[in-house]
């Protein structure tokens, strides 16, 4: 995927990268709506900065407005930017915007657009969960091993196909995968909380109670903000028979919603 800035050749584009830098500097991280309004100000010095319209509509992404962001996807794509690799950014950004607002068909169009131009995992993987929101778990999975065959460590692909095989409650799958997953994704804490939890969910419908407690504890150690890690665990205390220890964790997951 592409980076924000990048090196440009050319004396108006050159000028635009620098006006950005003018504009930014200032903004945060996180800093959506300094974002936005950094954007802006590159769109009304000059309309035909593509990448002040991409650049927009990732910020609006982020903050949820998707109509906007949408909108400013649009005009990116419009505007035909020649890279290859950066038009389908165009198509994958739009089509995710579409798929937060649950346009599925609208969302796999732009999935489609984006692979033929650019072939990564990334696209592949997103157009698996869009399939997958749509309850097609077939082409979720092709997807999902497509991904998978182009870049093995990418953990994002094992993680999303373990959901399939829960959903069709091939567990032993999707522990192997959720196994994966763990293994690879070691630093985003919340995101290998999550890889715990829910194989804790699939050895405890393997009827493996004694790793399914050890992986929500887990989770819960990794990223005790969630109620449903304390809701998981508190499944598994019921089955094992340990009632005071479930209520304590329902109470837990009750003061967290």
């Amino acid at each position: 995927m592409r980076q924000l800035i990048r090196s440009i050749g050319g004396a108006a584009l050159c000028l635009c990268a620098l006006s950005f830098a003018v504009y930014s500097q200032d903004c945060g991280a996180d800093d959506l709506e300094c974002k936005v309004t950094s954007a802006t100000k590159r769109i009304s010095a000059d309309p035909s900065d593509l990448e002040a319209f991409y650049d927009r509509g990732l910020a609006y992404e982020k903050l949820k407005r998707y109509d906007e962001a949408v909108a400013d996807f649009s005009r990116y794509i419009a505007g035909k930017p020649t890279n290859k690799q950066y038009l389908a950014d165009g198509y994958g950004e739009r089509a995710n915007s579409y798929k937060q607002q649950a346009k599925y068909k609208a969302a796999l169009a732009d999935y489609n657009s984006a692979l033929s131009l650019y072939v990564s995992t990334n696209y592949y993987n997103n157009r698996g969960n869009c399939y997958m929101s749509m309850g097609d778990n077939e082409n979720a999975l092709a997807d999902f091993n497509r991904a998978i065959a182009l870049d093995a460590k990418d953990p994002e692909p094992y993680y999303n196909r373990a959901k399939v095989y829960s959903s069709q409650k091939l567990y032993s799958k999707a522990v192997a995968d959720l196994n994966t997953y763990v293994g690879l994704n070691t630093t985003n804490i919340p995101f290998l909380a999550d890889g715990y939890q829910n194989r804790a969910i699939a050895y405890q419908n393997l009827n493996n109670l004694v790793q399914a407690l050890k992986d929500a504890t887990k989770a819960i150690e990794l990223d005790p903000t969630v109620p449903s890690r304390f809701t998981a665990r508190a499944n598994i205390y019921r089955k094992l028979g340990k009632t005071s220890l479930a209520e304590a964790d329902e109470s837990a997951a009750d003061s967290l919603k």
